[in-house]
């Protein structure tokens, strides 16, 4: 399968909010960390420091996730310019290729360390917080996409 495409600027903030959203054991520790304080604050003299801490966290990590983060990803899209030129991708049997004006990638299926997908964008990540972008509007078969990176990478991470 090979496809070609250029990254939106949506797109790349999609990509970078679904990556900062974190993965689901992290939701899940935070929200047990939540329900500790909402505890705190329940059963204890410290009711402040209990709701206010939760109150402080969840304003935090959405402030950070739809304020910053697409202010950040905004700005990088418009800095960096290998973001806006062509990519052509190709799937070998042994790993994705990815190819523009400004390099070349070859990843080996052992070189991507774990996959995730939302609002319509394919993260493949060489490294925890390092990735590849593909749009899913980009791939004339998407369900033979996502089965390949089941059966080479296991299910997705998020």
């Amino acid at each position: 399968m090979t496809c070609s495409y250029k990254l939106t600027e949506s797109e790349v903030v999609n990509a970078m909010k679904l990556n900062g959203r974190g993965s689901d054991k992290t939701l899940v520790v935070l929200v047990v960390i939540g329900l500790l304080l909402v505890l705190v604050g329940a059963f204890t003299e410290y009711k402040t420091m209990g709701f206010g801490g939760v109150v402080g966290g969840v304003i935090g990590y959405f402030s950070v996730l739809f304020l910053l983060i697409p202010f950040n990803a905004k700005k990088q899209y418009r800095q960096l310019r290998a973001l806006r030129t062509e990519i052509t991708m190709h799937l070998l049997e042994q790993g994705i290729n990815f190819k523009s004006e400004s390099g070349e990638s070859n990843l080996r299926w052992s070189d991507i360390h774990k996959w995730k997908y939302g609002k319509g964008i394919y993260l493949l990540y060489t490294t925890s917080n390092m990735f590849h972008m593909v749009p899913s509007r980009a791939l004339s078969n998407e369900s033979e996409f996502s089965k390949l990176l089941g059966e080479h990478l296991g299910p997705r991470s998020a």
